[in-house]
C-alpha cells in the first residue's frame, strides 16, 4: 500500500507548465504517472526572426570572430539552420563557448568537438572567464531580445561584439487569454521554463493578482535567470537542479512540501 501511494505523490495535483509542448512531453508523462494532472499552457514560441540579414553577414563572416559564444541550444539550432540553408560550411572557430550543457551538447551533435563551458550556466560566469578580450572580435548569436549583461561587458573590455537575431520569442495570444481566465483554483504550481514565460505570465494577470495567486500557488523554475524573473515581480519560487524531469519533480515535491519516503 505504501508502495502504491509514493508511485502517486502528485494524486490529483493540477501542474501548468509553460514550456511548449514538445519540450514538455517527457515531463507531462512523468506527471501522469505520478498521478498528476499536467497542464501544458506554451505562453510563448519560438520562430525565425523577421530578417535574417544580420544572422546571415555573421555566417559570411564566420571565420573572422575570435570568439563564439552559444547562450542556448536554440540559438545553435538556428544558427546552423541558416548556414545549412545559405550551403555554408562551418569550420570549428579559434575558441567556442557554449553556456549550459543542453547548448554544449547541441554544438557537439553538429560536430564542433572542442567546446568551453562556465562553471556557472549563466553569462556572469562566462564573464569570469573572459577578462582578456580587449581588441577580439565576438560573435554572440541569441535570441532576438536577451539579456544585454553579456555584449554590454565584453563591448567595455574592448572586445568588438556582433549579437544577431538567431530567433525571437513571441507570445502565444489564444494561451495568455485562457490564464487571463483561470484562478488559483486551476492549478496547483506553476513550471517556468524562462523569464520570458514569467513576464508572459505576470503581464496577463496583472502583477498584484500575480502575487496573491502565487501565495496560494506554488512556483518552480528552470535556471537563475528564471528564477531572478519570478523575484522581481515579487514571487517566491523553488528552482530546479537541473532542466530535466527528475529534476523538476525534485523541485516540486519540495514546493507542494511533499515529505515523501523512498
Amino acid at each position: 500500500m505504501k508502495s502504491s501511494m509514493r508511485g502517486k505523490i502528485f494524486k490529483g495535483k493540477k501542474i501548468l507548465i509553460t514550456r511548449p509542448e514538445e519540450k514538455s512531453r517527457d515531463f507531462s508523462i512523468q506527471l501522469k504517472a505520478l498521478g498528476a494532472r499536467p497542464l501544458v499552457f506554451p505562453l510563448t514560441k519560438i520562430v525565425s526572426p523577421k530578417s535574417f540579414r544580420a544572422m546571415d553577414r555573421s555566417l559570411r563572416r564566420w571565420e573572422e570572430f575570435d570568439i563564439v559564444i552559444f547562450t542556448s541550444a536554440l540559438a545553435v539550432q538556428f544558427f546552423l539552420s541558416r548556414a545549412k540553408d545559405l550551403s555554408l560550411r562551418l569550420s570549428h572557430p579559434k575558441i567556442l563557448y557554449a553556456i549550459g550543457p543542453q547548448t554544449k551538447q547541441a554544438l557537439q551533435a553538429a560536430g564542433f568537438l572542442k567546446v568551453k563551458m562556465p562553471r556557472e550556466f549563466r553569462a556572469e560566469g562566462l564573464l569570469k572567464e573572459l577578462k582578456k578580450v580587449k581588441g577580439l572580435k565576438i560573435l554572440i548569436p541569441r535570441a532576438k531580445e536577451a539579456r544585454e549583461i553579456l555584449p554590454q561587458t565584453l563591448r567595455k573590455r574592448g572586445a568588438h561584439v556582433q549579437v544577431p537575431a538567431a530567433y525571437q520569442v513571441v507570445p502565444q495570444k489564444k494561451y495568455l487569454l485562457r490564464l487571463e481566465r483561470m484562478s488559483e483554483k486551476d492549478f496547483d504550481a506553476v513550471v517556468f521554463a524562462s523569464a520570458r514565460s514569467v513576464k508572459e505570465f505576470v503581464k496577463a494577470l496583472g502583477v498584484l493578482k500575480s502575487r496573491k495567486l502565487f501565495s496560494k500557488v506554488a512556483a518552480v523554475c528552470i535556471g537563475s535567470v528564471t528564477g531572478e524573473a519570478l523575484r522581481s515581480f515579487g514571487i517566491k519560487g523553488v528552482q530546479s537542479e537541473s532542466p530535466d524531469p527528475a529534476g523538476l519533480i525534485a523541485a516540486l515535491k519540495k514546493v507542494l512540501e511533499l515529505d515523501v519516503a523512498e
